[in-house]
């Protein structure tokens, strides 16, 4: 088992490595995340900055024994990448794209252009003032040039976009939308398609994927592309979901229409929100300040009630039906995190509170529900799939 030594600098994309052994595929009988899902679709996990800083950091360790590809959730956004001008901070990516080559792992890029976590001086010129449209483009290219050119060779897919369609399929009011205007998401991508690799893979990724609005206008925008010659390469279906929403039905029919567009799906962040927040959600509610009590964190040793367990099991079982039933439509499924520790639902919207959101616990072993996927792979692995 490899293990990333982190002696990467911003201007050397050099990693130094060590090897140690034990790897957990070693210690069970059962067959790993990848292998149950092997000719399905590729299974991937998501690497914070806490992990991208710690050569031994236990994550390690799962990632190698059950997954095929890796996003980082937050060192390639713009923000923490390049927060001032001419001030860029890339370890952490470095690192990234060093461990995936070395471990031969599917690397995702997240995200060339995202509103949030890009820095006010993206939109500003040197006294503060809002750039042109023409002076937007050309920043944009910059840096997908800049990241073609430090990650080109490793990186081959790429969230060119992330949400830039509202819920009712309207653009979203963003920076980059009010300077360069409506045909920004469609810029975004001819910059990505001339700057990137050829055999880069382009995605538009985007939450909440099954209401209706956004669903029609991500399908119209794909098709449009499509008539224009504007490549995109897949459509990125992040699963921030709950326990009872989105339905089974809605995920089925949003990945329908999806595929009808001749691109292949991707399951991007996926989670389960056991705790829930919807009640979170008002007008007199300040999400950044509400406190973890033991009514909204009643797990807060960490450790669920075997109902509750199977509670959990039951609906990710629901989930993985669907998308086995459709696994020749998807080509990815990403969980947004690798254990419920590193889980950014620990911090959001209820800030400490503890909470079960993946298929592995907080010592690092998987949960009834990581069986309860290996087990339906297994009876769908001789299964055809849906036509």
């Amino acid at each position: 088992m490899i293990r990333l030594k982190q002696a990467i600098t911003t201007l050397s994309l050099s990693a130094s490595l060590a090897i140690a052994s034990g790897s957990l595929a070693e210690q069970r009988s059962e067959p790993t995340l990848k292998e149950a899902l092997e000719g399905k679709f590729l299974v991937g996990a998501t690497l914070n900055g806490w992990m991208l800083s710690d050569s031994d950091h236990p994550a390690y360790d799962l990632i190698e024994t059950h997954f095929s590809s890796i996003s980082p959730a937050n060192s390639m956004k713009w923000g923490p990448m390049n927060p001032q001008p001419g001030e860029y901070k890339l370890e952490q990516a470095d690192a990234f794209a060093a461990y995936g080559a070395q471990q031969g792992l599917d690397m995702i890029g997240h995200t060339l252009f995202w509103h949030s976590q890009t820095p006010n001086w993206v939109f500003e010129d040197s006294e503060g003032n809002p750039l042109t449209r023409e002076a937007l483009l050309a920043r944009m290219r910059e840096r997908a040039r800049m990241m073609a050119e430090r990650y080109g060779d490793r990186i081959k897919t790429w969230d060119v976009v992330n949400e830039s369609i509202e819920g009712d399929g309207s653009w979203r009011k963003s920076k980059f939308q009010q300077i360069i205007g409506d045909d920004f998401t469609e810029q975004a991508f001819r910059i990505a398609m001339e700057e990137l690799p050829a055999d880069a893979k382009l995605l538009y990724n985007d939450y909440s994927m099954t209401d209706e609005g956004r669903r029609k206008a991500v399908v119209a925008m794909v098709k449009d592309f499509q008539e224009k010659g504007v490549r995109i390469d897949g459509i990125g279906m992040q699963g921030h979901w709950g326990m009872s929403y989105p339905s089974a039905q809605e995920i089925e029919k949003s990945i329908l229409m999806f595929a009808e567009t001749g691109v292949p799906v991707h399951i991007t962040e996926l989670d389960i929100d056991l705790l829930g927040r919807d009640h979170f959600f008002g007008a007199n509610v300040d999400i950044g300040r509400i406190q973890a009590n033991e009514e909204n964190n009643p797990y807060a040793d960490g450790k669920l009630p075997a109902e509750e367990e199977e509670r959990f099991a039951d609906r990710y079982a629901e989930v993985f039906a669907v998308l086995l039933k459709h696994s020749d439509k998807i080509e990815r499924v990403t969980f947004w995190g690798v254990t419920d520790e590193d889980s950014w639902l620990n911090f959001w919207p209820v800030r400490g509170r503890t909470n079960f959101a993946l298929l592995f616990d907080r010592d690092y072993q998987p949960k009834p529900a990581f069986y309860r996927i290996v087990e339906l792979a297994a009876k769908t692995n001789s299964e055809p799939t849906a036509e």
